[in-house]
């Protein structure tokens, strides 16, 4: 197995456990998060602490964190070079009372044996409806 596979295992058995010192020591100082949408938490974030700033006040803050389930269930489909891809889901409650049953499909990219860029994707209107407590207005087609 790669050491970049055994890496993303790490980085999904942290959040499966809620340690997050030891998530926190998995980011590379120059690590680049990218979040999909146009969700309060969505964007470009550079830096660990801005990592680690996005995951406690941006997800964590937003969560009933006793409720929540991190990496319920996680796959790595796939691992070349310094690319690592993977799947996880995360169930619980949000501040707002409403569940927050979410799939993520995470596109990993590694350096010096720390993650170095994710690509996240979501589903966006979950989070601005759960985490977010706005209404959500389902498009009708004609």
């Amino acid at each position: 197995m790669s050491d970049n596979k055994i890496i993303i295992q790490e980085f999904y058995k942290s959040l499966e456990n809620s340690d997050f010192d030891s998530l926190n020591n998995l980011w590379h100082d120059d690590v680049t998060l990218t979040l999909i949408g146009s969700t309060a938490v969505s964007g470009t974030f550079f830096g660990k602490d801005a990592a680690i700033d996005l995951i406690e006040k941006g997800v964590l803050a937003n969560l009933v964190v006793e409720s929540v389930s991190f990496a319920d269930r996680w796959n790595i489909v796939a691992a070349e070079n310094d690319v690592v891809v993977g799947t996880m889901t995360l169930k619980g409650k949000s501040i707002h009372r409403k569940d927050y049953n979410q799939i993520y499909c995470q596109i990993f990219t590694l350096k010096d044996q720390k993650i170095h860029k994710l690509l996240e994707f979501f589903d966006t209107a979950l989070v601005e409806f759960a985490l977010f407590n706005k209404e959500i207005i389902n498009a009708k087609s004609t």
